[in-house]
């Protein structure tokens, strides 16, 4: 096994990594062309057989078609999605495509995941493109898989079809143009050829200029309900998640990690004791902690829950809930590090006069997938094998190789279904930790597992926030000033610095914090907003809708209370404001309308609107009240504009999620902490929306001629608002803390 290699600075990556050095000793020229060669190659590993027309297309014999979608399918449609656009190009039926996930390499880059630009890798790509490409920045996160491979997959299609009709042009000895593409044959007059017969030869076709795609008008998959590739499988119990996987010879591994945050288990004074234990095969110590390696996963974590441990706790065992909230407040008062938004003179209007104040709060929260962190690694002489549901499998093969000293060219990654994501499945520590447990038994494939408690207690977190608003509201319903101060850790700092380290930001710098609080829509005369860095040894990573999960929660809730303030009608004091934004007042007339806002039925509304990752999304919450502190979640009316939409019927399953996701989190979800330690560890302690309480969601999508937004997490920020604000309005009740049970109420 080759030695272990060492960890890299941020400036030991620019300078050493070929790509950067590489411009300052050959010149950009020199960087294009080194980096252009390198982006175009791909293995077509486990593509099977047939002949590849570009990176994501192969074709068959037999006709049938297999596609490389190199984002992970955690649920949100992205292997049907992807799929559609080729299609549509290709002109291929959706039954006939099998998909599979590459390997991590160059072409599949998500260029929009670190630009959040419009890419077009077949026209070209800017020089940044170029590197994170070469890199290469394979990843699903940040609601960007349409948003990347809207263009890119629709080329993809449109370049392999045309390369399949110059074959069969050349072959009838007849001009490309007169060639129809029609459900996977190729037509001329009389004569027929299938994509199967023709795709060898015509992957030697070098087109000599890019087709044009299809006009909007005429298309024909785009846009509509396509059936779920993936579901199929999942209904009849067939699908591959990573705990699933099943090696030959594999074996199984639990972890115990340090019972305090930031602490390192030192030794193990029982392990001899646990080695005998009937199945186990190894008790290991690994500087993330201690494993029991074993048959079976009831055998590994039973032998973990008897191991007797030493620790050292880091000189964190002084963590606790009221410590963390009480740095939060003093921060609140602070000069803050960072101003993303600052327009006329705030503070000189807030000193003038009468203005209303208020001071929001929400916990920590953990990430909770359903199907338990769990990575399978085997680690050969000079090879490693990976099976893994994970988010970047970039990251992944570069941390099992960091890990086990192999050359990233001898990783294979297998990425599997994800059961869920949310951004927990981003992070390396599970690959990390899985892989040091395998070192211990080379040849050995090995399954490590999370149990739900050693999950829980060692997430990555939604970081704790307090925001607090001043504003002066005149009579006629006008925000003279709007100054927003909030406090919290760095989620792209912290987690970036485990991700990718070079590139981490600086927390001043980090556009997460105020994403969703700065650049409101909302016509304002005054306005600010700032933040203040919380510094922990808790890690806080990314969780599904970021910055703006928690920032809607408050800016939402406190626009209902400047509307109340100058009396007005919450729908009505927020359109009054969008005069500017066309396409936000758009969206807020929609759901009102959906809703029957302003109907005297025994009903309570609260409204939200609320734009995250390139989509704009408004939703009504509608009540009913049981007592004075019960309520029944009647319904959710939902409208998003997401621009051109690919698949309604996955936007709409992601909206319902999403709401529910955010309700779980709004009403329930909190992680506290005490001694250093996480007190919450399994799901009666950390509850999620249940059936009995889930509402009734009614979803528009409107029409809009405009490039794609995410969907898979802008249904989350506007659920918590609009559940609040129609609590205000069954009770007078002004809620500004979550989870909504801590003050008293509860949900049937």
């Amino acid at each position: 096994m080759a030695e272990k290699k060492k960890r890299f600075t941020r400036r030991k990556f620019l300078i050493g990594s070929g790509v950067v050095g590489a411009g300052l000793v050959i010149g950009v020229a020199g960087l294009n062309h080194h980096v252009n060669k390198k982006i175009k190659k791909y293995s077509g590993q486990g593509l099977g057989d047939g002949s590849s027309l570009n990176a994501w297309i192969r074709i068959a014999p037999d006709n049938s078609v297999t596609l490389a979608i190199a984002r992970a399918e955690m649920g949100q449609g992205v292997y049907t999605s992807l799929p559609m656009l080729i299609a549509e190009e290709l002109e291929i039926p959706m039954e006939s495509i099998t998909v599979v996930h590459p390997q991590p390499e160059s072409p599949y880059a998500n260029t929009f995941l670190v630009t959040q630009q419009e890419p077009n890798a077949f026209k070209g790509y800017s020089l940044m493109e170029k590197v994170y490409a070469y890199l290469p920045v394979v990843g699903t996160g940040g609601s960007t898989t349409i948003p990347d491979g809207f263009n890119n997959m629709r080329y993809a299609g449109a370049t392999a079809r045309e390369m399949l009709k110059e074959a069969a042009a050349q072959k009838w000895g007849v001009s490309r143009d007169l060639i129809k593409a029609e459900a996977g044959q190729l037509i001329y007059q009389d004569k027929k050829l299938s994509y199967g017969e023709i795709a060898s030869a015509a992957a030697d076709i070098d087109l000599s200029e890019l087709p044009t795609l299809k006009n909007r008008k005429d298309w024909k998959v785009i846009g509509t309900k396509a059936k779920r590739l993936d579901v199929p499988e999942k209904v009849v119990g067939e699908a591959t998640f990573g705990i699933d996987v099943r090696p030959a010879g594999m074996l199984y591994a639990a972890m115990l990690h340090p019972t305090t945050i930031g602490g390192k288990i030192t030794s193990i004074k029982n392990k001899e004791e646990v080695e005998n234990m009937n199945g186990v095969q190894k008790v290991v110590l690994t500087e993330y902690g201690a494993a029991v390696i074993a048959d079976n996963t009831w055998r590994a974590k039973n032998g973990t829950l008897m191991l007797e441990v030493e620790e050292d706790n880091g000189g964190n065992a002084d963590i606790s809930s009221e410590a963390i909230f009480s740095s939060l407040e003093r921060i609140l008062d602070e000069a803050p590090i960072a101003t993303p938004e600052n327009e006329g003179d705030t503070q000189s209007v807030l000193a003038q006069g009468e203005s209303i104040s208020a001071t929001y709060r929400a916990p920590y929260l953990a990430h909770a997938t359903m199907e338990p962190l769990n990575c399978t690694v085997k680690i050969s002489d000079e090879s490693a094998e990976v099976w893994a549901g994970h988010q970047a499998p970039s990251v992944a093969k570069d941390m099992v190789s960091q890990e086990s000293g192999i050359k990233k060219d001898n990783v294979t990654i297998h990425t599997t279904y994800l059961g869920g994501g949310f951004g927990r499945r981003a992070e390396p520590d599970f690959i990390l930790k899985a892989t040091a447990v395998a070192k211990e038994m080379p040849g050995v494939a090995i399954q490590t597992i999370f149990t739900r408690e050693e999950d829980m207690r060692n997430d990555m977190y939604r970081p704790a926030a307090l925001s607090r608003f001043t504003a002066k509201v005149k009579s006629d319903g006008d925000i003279e000033a709007w100054d927003n101060m909030m406090a919290l850790q760095s989620v792209s700092h912290s987690s970036m610095n485990r991700i990718m380290p070079s590139m981490a930001v600086k927390p001043k710098d980090d556009t997460a914090t105020a994403e969703g609080a700065a650049h409101l829509p909302y016509h304002m005369a005054n306005r600010r907003v700032a933040f203040g860095n919380y510094e922990s040894p808790i890690q806080v990573g990314f969780w599904r809708s970021v910055g703006s999960s928690q920032n809607a929660f408050f800016t939402e809730s406190f626009m209902d209370e400047c509307a109340h303030a100058a009396g007005q009608d919450p729908y009505a004091f927020r359109k009054e404001k969008l005069n500017s934004h066309p396409r936000f007042a758009a969206v807020l007339d929609q759901v009102a309308q959906m809703s029957g806002w302003g109907a005297q039925d025994g009903k309570y509304r609260g409204i939200a609107l609320h734009k995250s990752f390139g989509s704009i999304v408004g939703e009504v919450c509608e009540l009913s009240k049981v007592d004075d502190t019960t309520f029944s979640i009647d319904k959710y009316y939902c409208a998003i504009d997401c621009g051109t939409y690919v698949n309604p019927d996955t936007i709409e399953a992601q909206m319902e999620g999403g709401i529910v996701f955010g309700l779980s989190a709004a009403i329930y979800g909190e992680i506290t902490w005490r001694n250093g330690q996480v007190v919450q560890g399994n799901f009666p302690d950390y509850e999620m929306v249940r059936m009995n309480v889930s509402p009734i969601t009614q979803v528009h999508i409107m029409e809009v001629d405009e490039y794609p937004g995410g969907v898979g997490e802008p249904g989350t920020p506007p659920a918590a608002p609009a559940l609040a604000n129609a609590i205000y309005a069954a009770t007078g009740q002004r809620i500004r803390e979550l989870p909504l049970i801590k003050s008293g109420i509860e949900f049937v």
